[in-house]
């Protein structure tokens, strides 16, 4: 496949959808038509998800996804592969997303929710969701962003400390203090949820 993008004959008959990441970032070098546009395909959703989670606010997560697609088409000629392409589009979703929350400098309100009755009813499902967006918002960007990087993503600790530029280390030390902070904010909010049951 990646003869085919030295000698040009990848087109958008279909080897596109089939090519890795690296033929694919290859292809968007030498500017093969629909090359970017699949990357934008494969990926807009997972970088929408990553920044709504960091953020809170799918409107701010949309915004922050087309920008890191900005910042990826103007660099991809300049990307030297030495990291997945994954690890470098995260790295600029986190970055901008952490940039947006220092500049606005948001609030998020830990509101009470109820727990449902039924133990198997779908409503818990609901609950807990909006149970687990409102621990994560009640974390550090920081360590926000290496539990999703690590635990939504499926990140490697080496990939994450690629992704945040952070010493292997530290990326471990701050994930075991992510899924501790997680956990304490986690029961916090459910007790509050049990006495106004």
């Amino acid at each position: 496949m990646e003869e085919a993008v030295r000698s040009g004959s990848l087109s958008v008959d279909g080897r596109l959808a089939t090519a890795d990441d690296a033929t694919l970032v290859a292809a968007c070098v030498e500017r093969v038509p629909g090359a970017f546009q699949e990357l934008l395909s494969r990926y807009r959703r997972p970088a929408i998800t990553l920044a709504y989670q960091m953020l809170g606010n799918l409107e701010d997560a949309e915004d922050v996804a087309q920008e890191a697609f900005v910042r990826v088409f103007q660099a991809i000629p300049r990307f030297r592969g030495q990291a997945a392409f994954t690890t470098w589009l995260y790295r600029i979703v986190t970055n901008l997303c952490l940039g947006s929350r220092r500049r606005r400098k948001a609030t998020v309100g830990l509101d009470s929710v109820r727990e449902p009755r039924a133990a198997d009813s779908p409503s818990r499902a609901v609950t807990e969701a909006l149970l687990t967006r409102q621990v994560l918002h009640g974390m550090s960007p920081e360590l926000r962003a290496i539990l999703l990087l690590r635990d939504q993503e499926g990140l490697s600790y080496s990939e994450i400390a690629e992704a945040l530029q952070l010493p292997l280390g530290t990326v471990r030390s701050r994930l075991s203090k992510a899924r501790m902070a997680f956990r304490q904010i986690w029961n916090g909010l459910s007790e509050v949820g049990e006495e106004q049951s």
